[in-house]
């Protein structure tokens, strides 16, 4: 019997979800619960998320759904078929420092920051150097 778990996120921008499933190395698709079809077009009118992955018969095999709520993104899983080598609390880490890391990039650029350096440190943190030069 699946047992499906809501988790709460703190996820707000839709392309750097988009841009944080695709690093990890999976696929994704847009899906409207109103709708029985899904959709590759990043302009339908869901902000819903079904990420999943090619198996070795190029078949897609869900993985979870992102929905939105109107302020942020549910993750919801069925971990009683979760079928990925790694742990599903792994990827869940991995997601959410991805997730962090591109809104940390995006909003340094957007403030007029570049990177300069970064570094992964033992304990699986990151270490992200950035300038802005003061053109006054």
């Amino acid at each position: 019997m699946s047992h499906f778990s809501k988790i709460k996120t703190n996820i707000t921008n839709l392309n750097v979800l988009i841009k944080t499933i695709q690093e990890l190395g999976f696929n994704y698709r847009f899906f409207s619960s109103n709708d029985k079809h899904l959709s590759t077009n990043s302009k339908t009118k869901s902000n819903n998320i079904l990420v999943y992955q090619l198996n070795k018969y190029n078949i897609e095999s869900p993985l979870f759904t992102f929905t939105w709520n109107i302020s942020e993104y549910i993750l919801l899983v069925d971990l009683d078929v979760w079928n990925l080598d790694i742990s599903f609390n792994y990827l869940l880490d991995r997601l959410f420092q991805q997730y962090a890391y591109n809104i940390v990039i995006s909003t340094s650029f957007i403030g007029g920051f570049q990177k300069i350096s970064e570094h992964s440190i033992s304990d699986g943190s990151i270490k992200l150097t950035l300038q802005r030069w003061n053109s006054s």
